[in-house]
């Protein structure tokens, strides 16, 4: 099935917009800067950054680093095969490998012809990285593209390229001459595996129940899925995703081993999907991704898991339940600031919930007990009741607590206190506690 392309420039903002705001007095709204707030480190949309402020690029740094024959340089470089010599400038970083296929790549390189110092090409003079994508149907020319191969990220390194992997025996007079091979300064930034969209479409229906073939097709469809969210494709990652899921829980397993490496796959994708699917607001989905998660961790999922989960129910406006959600994920990480933070948040809304509800309740109590006022004054009798038994009384001052009456009732025992010589008045500490006190006192 051909994938929907989405654009690539898609933003996401980080709350929904509201119709009414935005026909009335308008709405202020945030863009979503990172495709996974919450603590996910799997995937990095930095990687592929270009935002660099570019200044002019110095003549040494276009200046050809050899300009006398081919030969004399190639017996300073190591040979990688007939066609390809290399000499490094500076290693790269040796915890990773070399570019792969199947990766995207961005690169800066600067190419020149025998015995010229200018470059006939060069990123540079672009002010930009240069992006490409290995393995099959790559554009670029076959020489550099064999060359970035043999490349880790943060090595540089100069190549002498075989015209048979440049324009070949022709070339293109009078710019580029027959049988002319190439001199290439390459330097390579970084890489992003990006799987593989197709990996299920070849696949026999005799080896879907296969493990030792589903597996290898379901990190390609997980490895595609990363390389979508980076680029903000939310609903492709989604599709990605759940092809792998659906087709590893349908491989039949021959050992203990496969079964591990399935749980651990199954993890990771369901712990991407309910990434995604809070990005796309659907709650519901984080929810049904997190109970098959628990299953497969026997329930104890990651920090990671739990965070995702509680800001689906917050969404859901569960917000107790949320609320218990990232309080097992704060013991798992107690200096989660975005952890705490939701915290601090669930806690106010909470809060403001159950005053509201309190006050709810209370007016709907209040106004069912005393519908029956007295003739004449409009008057709540309980208020008559209570000004009388506190004028007979020994007291000088009593406490009263505002949420048991109506506010037509505190107006009313206001005014029928002055009346009766008294005073109400309202605490500077709590305006939910009222006093009611006597005047004239000897």
């Amino acid at each position: 099935m051909e994938e929907d392309n989405y654009a690539y420039c898609t933003q996401m903002l980080k709350e929904p917009l509201q119709l009414e705001k935005l026909v009335g007095p308008g709405s202020l709204f945030e863009v979503e800067q990172s495709p996974f707030s919450g603590g996910d480190d799997d995937f990095k949309v930095n990687e592929m950054d270009d935002s660099e402020n570019c200044s002019d690029v110095d003549e040494e740094e276009l200046a050809s680093p050899w300009t006398q024959s081919f030969e004399e340089l190639k017996k300073l470089m190591v040979p990688i095969n007939a066609n390809i010599f290399k000499r490094v400038i500076r290693e790269g970083q040796q915890d990773r490998g070399q570019v792969p296929d199947k990766a995207r790549v961005a690169v800066r390189y600067s190419g020149y012809w025998e015995g010229e110092s200018s470059p006939f090409d060069s990123s540079l003079m672009r002010h930009s990285k240069f992006y490409f994508e290995t393995g099959a149907g790559c554009d670029v020319l076959e020489g550099l593209k064999a060359a970035v191969l043999t490349m880790r990220p943060y090595e540089m390194a100069e190549f002498i390229i075989s015209y048979k992997l440049l324009f070949h025996e022709m070339g293109c007079p009078p710019r580029i001459k027959p049988r002319a091979d190439g001199l290439f300064k390459i330097e390579v930034l970084h890489f992003t595996l990006i799987g593989d969209s197709d990996a299920f479409v070849a696949m026999s229906a005799a080896d879907r129940d296969k493990f030792a073939v589903v597996y290898p097709k379901a990190l390609d469809m997980y490895m595609h899925g990363k390389d979508c969210v980076k680029q903000y494709r939310y609903r492709n990652a989604v599709t990605a995703f759940e092809r792998a899921v659906s087709s590893l829980n349908y491989c039949r397993l021959a050992n203990d081993e496969e079964d591990r490496k399935q749980v651990d796959l199954l993890i990771t994708l369901n712990q991407n999907l309910m990434i995604c699917y809070n990005k796309l607001q659907h709650p519901k989905r984080v929810c049904i991704a997190m109970k098959a998660l628990r299953s497969l961790t026997e329930n104890k999922p990651s920090c990671k898991a739990l965070y995702q989960e509680g800001c689906a129910l917050s969404a859901l406006g569960e917000y107790e339940s949320a609320r218990g959600i990232f309080m097992q994920a704060q013991a798992k990480q107690p200096d989660n600031k975005e952890i705490n933070v939701k915290i601090t948040d669930l806690d106010k809304i909470i809060k403001k919930y159950k005053e509201e509800t309190q006050e709810i309740w209370t007016r709907a109590l209040s106004a069912q007990k005393y519908k029956h006022l007295k003739e004449g004054t409009k008057c709540n009798p309980s208020l008559e009741k209570l000004l009388m038994a506190f004028g007979n009384s020994e007291k000088t001052s009593v406490g009263l607590l505002r949420g048991v009456y109506m506010n037509s009732d505190i107006e009313m025992l206001s005014k029928m206190a002055k009346e009766h010589k008294m005073k109400l008045s309202v605490s500077p500490i709590n305006e939910n506690a009222l006093t009611l006190s006597k005047l004239n006192l000897r």
